[in-house]
């Protein structure tokens, strides 16, 4: 299987900067999607609203225009005009009805500002109005535009298309709405009553309702387009557009898309069953995403650039970065292979940024550490060889010396020269002890090797010295570095008791020491004492700071220090405390368990 290719640090960066470009990307989408869907139905509230508002006013000036069908029930003079004989009273009763309808009608078209001229058609032909003279031209003309008829009896109605007249030689866009007259009772009727409504009057009101920018008002009847928002009239504006229209007003909530221009709209459409209109406002799809994401535009446009500005310099910066990276890379992975023994440094520039540049002395400085460990693991391999060849040469054939050893204790026995004896046997056992296998052994072991020693010391120093020894019981068992306190009473023979000239004494205690789980061996004379000059040389010795080495070749305090150390860790060790003229005392701590404390005596190195 393939390892999977890691990318570089550059690419990296890119391709989250991009993740970041295209996250930004999708969360103003979603924004604005969101603001698109709001602002379509808020757009569509208005317009039902204004189409609401449309109807209410067409609504009030047709109801107001439609009690005028009844003015021969309200009033007396024109319920006589309308049942009565048309001949009686001749020429002047004429006069006078008509007179009496063109006051009546005046007084009514004063209440409506709409109706601009109403004419009425008697069953017998006679014509009454406000306007006689043109009254009869005015009654063909509106038959001639009749496009819709209610049939519903006595409250039909007719409604004309909307065409150009004249009422007095002046010209109007005129509508008009016809309705026959009733009696109470009766199904013939009694004439029709014409009303011609100012049509350029409701289209100035309708120009006059303030709109939002992209929207649209059509006003449909059953020719087209009677009424449109914008100067030139929409395409398609035929029975095609009507139809369409007529589905969307029949559809829940009036809601739909309708092709004005060329364009699909969004449209609300309310359908004005009293007049045969069609009430529509639209507005085009894509004004939907300029108005509501006006603001959003702005904002992606800065975000979009910000964060390709920010790839742009992130680019640059991963170069800059990660060439000296890539240095590095190249130099380390040479390093790191076993064929290449030449480690070659990296190289450190001023120009780097800081942090290629440390990392850069890390590794050299690293490089430097690992030749210096180089060389010291080469020295000390040489040092083990040679301590190998040392360890050979002491163990020439040790079973000679034992038997040389045994045959000098029997000569010694067979001439009567028992010091002799006591000195080979207890050499035998010394030599047999130290070249016994295993780098350890028990305290036990340890003091019994030391009782052997002394007895030789003493043979050759008789008089000179006495020991005493005091060990707690139950640390008798304890696993100690073996010739552990050998050295450190030969130390006391040789540089304390023997320059001082007279007979001396070394005292040996080994107990539990005061910190819990610790033992304290005491190795104490009172011969001549360490000089100040000497004491500091060997404190520091013990700390490291130099090599010690006993005047006559001997393994040192220090080399017991270290054993220690390095057989019960860095908390153990050897203590040195002197005063010259009065003494010295090596304490060494190791590991213990038990309870208690040694009994401390008067510090005579204190």
């Amino acid at each position: 299987m393939k390892k999977r290719q890691r990318s570089s640090f550059g690419r990296q960066l890119v391709f989250r900067l991009g993740g970041c470009l295209f996250f930004s990307m999708v969360l103003i989408g979603i924004c604005l999607f969101l603001d698109i869907r709001e602002t379509r139905q808020r757009n569509l509230f208005y317009m039902e609203r204004l189409n609401e508002q449309w109807e209410e006013e067409l609504k009030f000036m047709v109801s107001n225009v439609d009690r005028m069908r009844f003015l021969h029930l309200i009033d007396d003079g024109m319920d006589r005009i309308m049942n009565g004989p048309q001949e009686r009273g001749g020429r002047e009763s004429q006069v006078e009805r008509e007179r009496y309808v063109r006051n009546l009608l005046n007084c009514l078209g004063m209440v409506n500002s709409n109706v601009l001229r109403a004419t009425i058609v008697t069953a017998d032909g006679s014509i009454y109005g406000n306007y006689v003279e043109d009254s009869r031209s005015s009654v063909a003309l509106a038959e001639e535009m009749r496009l819709y008829v209610t049939e519903s009896g006595k409250n039909r109605r007719a409604v004309t298309d909307v065409y150009e007249g004249e009422i007095n030689l002046v010209p109007y866009t005129l509508l008009t709405l016809s309705y026959p007259l009733y009696p109470v009772e009766g199904a013939e009727s009694l004439g029709t009553i014409y009303i011609d409504l100012d049509f350029g009057a409701m289209r100035e009101r309708f120009d006059g309702v303030r709109r939002q920018e992209g929207w649209s008002g059509f006003i449909l009847n059953g020719n087209g387009a009677i009424y449109p928002s914008e100067d030139a009239l929409p395409e398609a504006a035929d029975g095609e557009w009507r139809r369409r229209a007529a589905e969307i007003a029949a559809e829940k909530g009036g809601r739909g898309l309708l092709p004005v221009g060329g364009r699909d709209h969004v449209a609300c459409v309310k359908y004005l069953e009293e007049l045969d209109w069609y009430l529509v406002q639209c507005v085009s799809r894509g004004s939907f995403v300029f108005q509501a994401g006006r603001g959003i535009w702005v904002l992606a446009f800065w975000v979009i650039l910000l964060l390709c500005g920010q790839i742009w310099a992130g680019t640059l910066a991963a170069r800059r970065i990660s060439a000296p990276i890539k240095e590095l890379a190249l130099v380390m992975s040479r390093a790191s292979t076993r064929e290449n023994r030449c480690l070659t440094a990296a190289e450190c520039r001023e120009d780097d940024p800081a942090e290629v540049y440390e990392i850069s002395r890390g590794y050299n400085a690293l490089l430097e550490r690992i030749e210096e460990n180089i060389i010291r693991e080469y020295e000390i391999e040489l040092n083990q060889k040679r301590t190998e060849l040392q360890m050979l040469q002491y163990q020439v054939n040790p079973h000679f010396l034992y038997n040389t050893l045994n045959a000098i204790s029997a000569i010694a026995r067979l001439y009567d020269t028992p010091y002799i004896s006591e000195v080979s046997e207890s050499l035998s056992r010394l030599f047999s002890y130290s070249v016994k296998g295993g780098q350890d052994a028990a305290l036990r072991e340890e003091l019994d090797c030391l009782r052997n020693y002394i007895h030789i010391q003493k043979v050759r120093f008789p008089e000179k010295f006495e020991v005493s020894w005091e060990v707690e019981p139950g640390l008798e068992a304890c696993r100690v570095p073996k010739l552990l306190l050998q050295p450190l009473v030969e130390n006391a023979i040789d540089h304390g008791i023997a320059p001082k000239g007279e007979k001396g004494r070394i005292e040996i205690r080994i107990g539990y020491g005061e910190e819990p789980g610790t033992g304290e061996i005491l190795v104490e004379d009172d011969g001549v004492g360490i000089s100040e000059d000497e004491l500091g040389r060997l404190r520091a010795a013990l700390e490291g700071a130099e090599p010690s080495r006993d005047p006559e070749g001997g393994i040192g305090i220090r080399n017991v220090h270290m054993r220690v150390r390095n057989y019960y860790g860095a908390r153990y060790g050897v203590v040195l405390r002197s005063r010259e003229g009065c003494g010295t005392q090596v304490r060494i701590l190791f590991p213990a368990e038990g309870k208690g404390a040694m009994r401390r005596e008067r510090d005579r190195c204190g």
